[in-house]
């Protein structure tokens, strides 16, 4: 990959993280041919698990990447390139289709059948009543954004059959289906997080701290704190379209000066954080080296 090359992918790509949630599987491929994209940011990841209290904004692309939801946002064009959510269309992820009775009070959600763990289990609805159950019961940032789609209680969730989960609402709301798409509702395997669960951790928090255990459309190969995270694609994903790119190094850069540097020297081609000065001049940059061509 050339250096050009590079700050092209920067400036094209760069807007997917305006929230700074690195959405690998909406990235197109780095360059033509290329297997792996190396990714900076100014941002700290400090625990795979997003119920977790304390957990870091930076933290929710692993919510993101590495675990699915019943439903997800679409995405679009951003202004400016790249990525962004469209929070007005609402897609399949988990569940292949769903329902709302006339009354606005029961959900109803067929899951895909294909749906598979990363260790090979069947996502079944039993492990979605678990995941539902543990984000309403954790406390804190979790739970209120649960609460904001009308998701309050266990006694709420059910588990019809493996394929078939229905919730109970206590009034209907438009803001229910949508609160799905955020990252908090992610779906766990519950098996393996109860085989690593306590009497005082029901919720397997330590555990789901430093192990992901999802169904998402990257798996986290290595993760050092405070230096990087490297996903890897999970080949068998059945959450939607397969991504462009197959291997994603995301390492954490808190200058902002080191991190233009290596855009410029073509280490990297994504940058998050970069301050908005820097990004116009690598633009301007960048527009006068095509004009030279």
């Amino acid at each position: 990959m050339t250096k050009q090359t590079s700050r092209r992918n920067f400036l094209k790509m760069g807007a997917a993280g305006a929230s700074v949630l690195p959405f690998l599987r909406a990235m197109p491929a780095a360059a033509q041919g290329s297997d792996t994209l190396v990714v900076v940011s100014g941002q700290t990841v400090n625990s795979l698990d997003l119920h977790r209290s304390g957990t870091s904004r930076a933290s929710y692309q692993v919510g993101v990447n590495c675990y699915d939801r019943l439903v997800s946002f679409g995405t679009k064009e951003a202004i400016g390139g790249g990525f962004s959510f469209d929070y007005s269309v609402i897609e399949p992820e988990l569940a292949e289709s769903w329902t709302v009775s006339d009354d606005g009070l029961t959900l109803t959600f067929k899951l895909k059948p294909e749906a598979r763990f990363w260790d090979g289990r069947k996502v079944t609805a039993a492990d979605v009543k678990w995941s539902f159950d543990r984000a309403v019961s954790v406390g804190g940032f979790p739970s209120v954004q649960m609460k904001a789609g009308g998701f309050e209680r266990p006694d709420q969730f059910e588990a019809v059959d493996d394929e078939t989960f229905v919730v109970k609402l206590d009034f209907p709301s438009k803001l229910s289906i949508p609160d799905l798409a955020v990252p908090v509702p992610y779906i766990i395997n519950s098996v393996e997080a109860l085989a690593n669960a306590t009497a005082a951790d029901p919720w397997a928090l330590e555990y789901l701290h430093k192990v992901a255990a999802g169904s998402g459309a990257y798996k986290i190969a290595r993760w050092t704190p405070g230096e990087q995270m490297v996903y890897e694609r999970n080949d068998d994903w059945a959450g939607g379209p397969m991504p462009a790119i197959k291997r994603v190094v995301v390492r954490e850069v808190p200058s902002p000066a080191t991190r233009r540097a290596l855009v410029e020297r073509g280490d990297v081609q994504v940058a998050f954080d970069i301050p908005d000065k820097d990004a116009a001049e690598l633009r301007k940059r960048l527009t006068s080296s095509r004009r030279r061509l």
